[in-house]
């Protein structure tokens, strides 16, 4: 190539960049420097790039040239200045463009041009297997083209000869273009029309006029050439590739073009047989992997040079690809296999399918750079297994793509799935088209999995033809029917084999209607019997019904319906029978009628949401077929239920239950209503709703509270509202009747204080009344019980009241008294009272009774106030213990201690005073221990409930709360081993077995209750402690380097049936080095694998010994561990040496140890070592 770049002032201009031999043109644009008009005269002056050469080494060749002379140029105008650049030579050129006028004077332009390598010329023809032909060229020409075109196996090594024109016609016609710039006007013309602008003296004459003043000193010396061959240094673009000769010589003179042999060098000039036009360069070619390998020689002389391009096609056997196609027979799969082309030349490629069932266009198109699918096509018509090879052959340069192909072809699928709709013993036909794929006649044999369809066994079809099937259906039963049509081809192979022999081997397919597509079939098709199906989905509905029936029935109950049903055959007649609505329609699933039998068959109907609805009643028979009857159901609400009346105390309530029985398998969401909650009252949350699950029974509990005697206003009307039932009623009623004692109430107090009691007192009518309240006597009122008026209490210094008003309290309807009663006891012993409530109406009138009261037969009660057979008041009789209590224990409490999680028993021993009275009240307390430990706690422990009953005193352990108790509850135990009375003194002496067996540590007190049955009650403190237990397991992990954990798991169950929630924590003074997890969780009950607890340990030093103590505690029992982390074991190396150094030669010498003491007892002198050598150990006196 070459650039030419146009210098005006400190400016440089491009103007392009020609190829050598070839001719180029740049367009300047001059304007005048100065503002004025002018005629400008242009010359040009041209200089090689390098200022190096001899100026007898130069040429006289003008290699840039101006057409244009003389040009004008107006004022403020510029004008266009072409030159022509026809370089000869590789390298840079300068030129001066000169332009000169009379008035301005001179101004320059310069250009630079470089010359690059020539366009690439054309190989003469070759005969060669190995060259491809352009598809551009007709056939019997031979024209020269561009680029030579080769191809190559890739196991291969090519070898060819390339014919090298012996004239280059590109330098040829730059000559004569050189020549003609050179030319007058008037000789231009002379051999324009002579016909001689190209000729050969013209074109030697340039030659001549571009050689050096050297080499034409040499040329007129010498009347012929001494040379005969020109030499050419070969290089090519791919040298790894190709290989050529570094040198060729190609002759100048037509006699010796022949034979042509430089001396010393390899003949590379024409062999014999080989065209004078032309010179053969050997070529080798090695290629390395399947491609188009484009390569360009250059040929290089002192005074031509010549470039040649070859590109050269490497196939391959191997395939590109392998495609795998899996698809069920009559089934098309396509897959589209991308062909890209990378080239500057459109392809065609044409298509060879070697397989069976493979179709795809013939041929296709690819556009240069660009990518185009080619769409393969596998459609098998039988169950196969089938191998292909698709090959793209492209015209363009006969290059191959290879594709292997696999063709599976599974069990076909349904060619259509069948929907009929058919009436129960009605026929109905259904017609079918069956295609046959195949070359052949194809006869079907027609199979079906549903006993309800029919038709012909056999169907014909013609080659490539479908043909019509008639199916019958006639069900004998209701229902949705699934099922298939198989239509399976006798003799298939041999019919296929036939078909195959008359059949071409390209063939189109039917089924594919874009282009025509080829097929080609393989020998050997691996294929099965053919065979179609069809999938059927049969609905039959059902025929009328034998009769329609019209049953009602309240919801939550059942009916019977019969219906008769005979057998008019004469053979046992077995009937499966189908209720619709089932859920609320139940009966027998099996009848066996005999012959010419009626049975009477009876369904039960128990609805469960209220409305109308349908069922039916379905017997089915293979015999007789189905026939049904229909059921018009009409579900009405359920009844009202009336519950027991109920009987109460006036002033008392009574709870009663409303049981709600849901049969059905609905969930009942009942809401209540209650039209009387003054008198019954229901126990449940009236915003919430009552959630009864189905089959289940839900208890709803009323408390009942009369306001007057008899039935007056004692009824009520609940209502349960749902969206099944609608309302569920239920109707109660109960009776008010005449107050009773009351249960009695109990105060307790300390001897020489006074505690209180509280009673409450509630009206239970709907009328304002006045009370009276006074404490009397049990037995004033058992020995005068219907007195109007009752004595008082002779107890006023023990019990009192400490009302202000005790007459004529007003209370209205529903209204509380709260009546606190004072108790002050001086011995122990059980005191008595009875507190009376004395009520009549504000304005003095009787308390109405109805005929549900026998007046007679409570005249003579304690409770009413009677006066010619009315009742004029109503009395509350309220009993009430006094019990002392002894004066508090204050000496120090028992201790029972024992280790966390043993036993031990112990005797307590307690004095019992002042039970006689008169004797001063006091207590002693003594206890005796007796220790009986044992490895393991007991698993069960029997714990008293409440107060035992031992003769006629009662005793309990109570605790100071809940959580106490709860803690301690299972762990002690308390019996009364023996009692004494000591009759001078009356002191009582109760000896206590109290066994305490806890399961971690503790320290609680308790209170040790004695109550004498005859009054009295004496409390001893108690205090339990449960110390630390010893550790239960010694665990040791071993640590597997700095700074990393090592855990260890261990399982662990609750002591219970019951999971049991824990926590995991480390005692104080732990290394912080141990973990566990979880901290918290809940230990799985016994009989199950436990929870699963880790403990890790990560060290952070070696030298450190790492302890910790960890406690898993519940709320009933705890486990301790003693936790060891210990250093990992470093085990010295036992490889043995590679290398043995021992001579086994010499054998190994005994060694004797030596006893330095005794050599050094015998020492007489200092030795060498001491500061004072030679000197006598031992001091002679002399």
């Amino acid at each position: 190539s070459s650039q030419c770049l146009v210098y005006s002032q400190n400016q440089i201009w491009n103007a392009g960049r020609p190829f050598g031999y070839s001719f180029g043109m740049t367009c300047t644009e001059v304007s005048i420097p100065k503002n004025t008009d002018g005629v400008i005269d242009v010359s040009v002056s041209c200089k090689e790039g390098d200022n190096s050469g001899a100026a007898n080494e130069s040429n006289c060749l003008q290699e840039f040239y101006s057409p244009t002379d003389i040009m004008f140029l107006e004022r403020e105008s510029s004008a266009i200045l072409e030159i022509h650049y026809l370089p000869f030579n590789m390298g840079k050129r300068y030129c001066a463009v000169i332009l000169v006028n009379e008035q301005i004077g001179e101004f320059v332009y310069f250009l630079e041009g470089t010359c690059g390598l020539p366009l690439p010329s054309g190989l003469l023809p070759m005969d060669s297997p190995n060259v491809l032909c352009s598809r551009n060229v007709t056939e019997g020409q031979n024209e020269i083209e561009p680029v030579l075109f080769l191809k190559c196996c890739l196991t291969n090594i090519l070898w060819e000869k390339l014919k090298i024109p012996l004239v280059n016609e590109a330098r040829e016609k730059a000559l004569a273009i050189a020549a003609q710039q050179q030319m007058s006007a008037l000789e231009y013309e002379r051999r324009k029309v002579t016909g001689t602008l190209e000729s050969s003296s013209v074109r030697v004459a340039v030659a001549i006029f571009g050689l050096s003043k050297v080499e034409k000193v040499v040329l007129q010396n010498h009347s012929q050439y001494s040379e005969k061959n020109i030499e050419f240094s070969v290089e090519v673009s791919m040298p790894e590739c190709f290989q050529v000769p570094e040198k060729i010589y190609i002759p100048v003179l037509s006699s010796i073009r022949v034979k042509s042999i430089h001396p010393g060098q390899k003949d590379y000039t024409s062999e014999e047989g080989t065209e004078d036009d032309a010179v053969e360069l050997p070529i080798k070619f090695i290629p390395k992997c399947p491609g188009r390998y484009p390569c360009q020689i250059l040929l290089q002389s002192k005074h031509d040079i010549r470039l040649f391009k070859i590109e050269c096609v490497v196939n391959t056997d191997t395939a590109e690809a392998e495609l795998e196609f899996v698809t069920p027979a009559y089934q098309a799969v396509t897959q589209d296999i991308p062909i890209t082309n990378m080239s500057q030349q459109d392809w065609k490629l044409n298509a060879i399918i070697k397989g069976c069932w493979f179709f795809g266009p013939p041929l296709i198109y690819v556009a240069a750079g660009e990518t185009t699918s080619y769409t393969l096509i596998f459609k098998p018509t039988a169950e196969c297994v089938t191998k292909g090879k698709l090959i793209l052959q492209n015209e363009a340069d006969d290059t191959s793509h290879i594709f292997l192909l696999k063709g599976t072809a599974t069990k076909p699928l349904a060619l259509d799935h069948l929907k009929i709709d058919c009436q129960v013993k009605q026929i109905t036909e259904k017609i079918i088209m069956v295609p046959n794929f195949t070359k052949s006649e194809l006869k079907y044999k027609v199979s079906s999995d549903l006993l309800i369809v029919g038709g012909d066994p056999t169907l014909t079809v013609e080659p490539g033809d479908t043909a019509a099937y008639t199916l019958n259906i006639s069900p004998w039963k209701r229902g949705k029917f699934k099922g298939v049509i198989v239509f399976v081809a006798e003799d298939t192979e041999q019919q296929q084999t036939n078909s195959q022999q008359k059949t071409d081997v390209i063939q189109t397919s039917q089924k594919v209607p874009t282009e025509a597509f080829q097929m080609v079939n393989g020998e050997d098709t691996g294929q099965t019997c053919c065979k179609v199906w069809f999938s059927l989905e049969i609905h039959s509905i059902p025929a009328p019904p034998e009769k329609t029936l019209n049953i009602k029935c309240t919801v939550l109950e059942s009916t019977v319906i019969g219906i008769p049903i005979t057998n008019p055959t004469d053979d046992v007649l077995p009937l499966d029978v189908l209720l619709v609505d089932a859920a609320v329609l139940t009966g027998d699933s099996h009848l066996v009628l005999q012959p010419k039998q009626t049975f009477h068959y009876e369904v039960k109907y128990s609805p469960a949401v209220t409305g109308n609805s349908s069922g039916s009643v379905i017997f089915l028979s293979e015999k007789t077929g189905e026939f049904w009857y229909a059921l018009k159901l009409n579900a009405q609400k359920p009844r009202p239920t009336t519950m027991p009346e109920v009987e109460c105390e006036l002033g008392k309530w009574v709870r009663q239950y409303i049981r709600l029985v849901n049969p059905t398998y609905e969930i009942l969401e009942l809401k209540p209503s209650n039209n009387n909650s003054t008198h019954f009252l229901l126990e449940i949350d009236p915003k919430d709703c009552l959630i009864v699950a189905p089959h289940s029974t839900a208890e709803v509990p009323v408390q009942f509270c009369p306001s007057a005697l008899g039935r007056t206003d004692h009824t009520a009307r609940i209502t349960f509202t749902c969206r099944q039932l609608e309302e569920w009623v239920f109707f109660l009623s109960g009776v008010g009747l005449i107050p009773q004692a009351m249960e009695p109430a109990s105060v307790s107090s300390r001897l020489g204080h006074h505690s209180s009691i509280i009673i409450n007192f509630k009206n239970p009518t709907l009328e304002d009344i006045v009370v009276e309240v006074f404490l009397t006597d049990r037995e004033h009122i058992m020995h005068h019980p219907s007195a109007s008026v009752f004595h008082h209490s002779s107890k006023d210094s023990i019990f009192w009241l400490p009302l202000k008003q005790k007459q004529g309290i007003f209370l209205p309807p529903k209204s509380k008294l709260d009546i606190p009663v004072l108790f002050a006891p001086y011995s122990m012993k059980l005191y008595e009272v009875v507190l009376v409530v004395q009520v009549e109406k504000l304005d003095g009138g009787d308390w109405p009774y109805d005929e549900t009261l026998d007046l007679r037969k409570v005249l003579n009660g304690n409770t009413i106030i009677t006066e010619n057979k009315k009742i004029l008041g109503l009395r509350w009789i309220y009993p009430i213990h006094g019990i002392p209590e002894a004066p508090p224990y204050k000496s120090a409490p028992a201790v029972v201690r024992c280790q966390a999680r043993s036993r031990v028993e112990e005797r307590i021993e307690v004095l019992l005073t002042g039970v006689v009275p008169g004797i001063t009240s006091s207590q002693t307390i003594h206890s005796s221990v007796t220790p009986s430990r044992s490895g393991s706690i007991r698993p069960e422990v029997q714990v008293t409930e409440g107060f035992s009953t031992t003769d006629e005193f009662m005793y309990d352990i109570e605790f100071e709360s809940e959580r106490l108790k709860s803690q301690l509850k299972s762990a002690v135990v308390i019996n009364l081993v023996n009692k004494d009375r000591d009759l001078k003194t009356g002191i009582v002496t109760l000896i206590f077995n109290i066994v305490f067996a806890p399961s971690k540590p503790l320290r609680n007190p308790a209170t040790l209750v004695v109550q004498r049955s005859a009054g009295g009650i004496w409390k001893f403190p108690i205090l339990f402690i449960a110390s630390e237990p010893e550790v239960d397991d010694v665990i040791n992990i071993e640590a597997v380097g700095l700074n990393k954990e090592s855990v260890i798991s261990f399982r662990l169950t609750s002591q219970t049936r019951y999971p049991d929630p824990y926590t995991a924590y480390f005692l104080p003074g732990s290394d912080p080095e141990f973990v566990v997890s979880p901290q918290a969780g809940e230990l799985l009950p016994l009989d199950t694998p436990g929870t699963c607890i880790t403990v890790g340990f990560k060290p952070s030093m070696y030298s450190k010994k790492h302890k910790a103590t960890l406690v898993i505690q519940t709320a009933a029992m705890q486990w301790m561990y003693e936790i060891n982390g210990l250093p990992p074991q470093s085990v010295p190396p036992t490889s043995a040496a590679k290398v043995d150094c021992r001579n086994p030669s010499v054998r190994s010498a005994t060694v004797q140890q030596r006893n330095f003491v005794r050599e050094n007892m015998k020492l007489l002198s200092t030795g060498v070592s001491s500061t004072i050598k030679g000197a006598p150990l031992v001091l002679r006196a002399k």
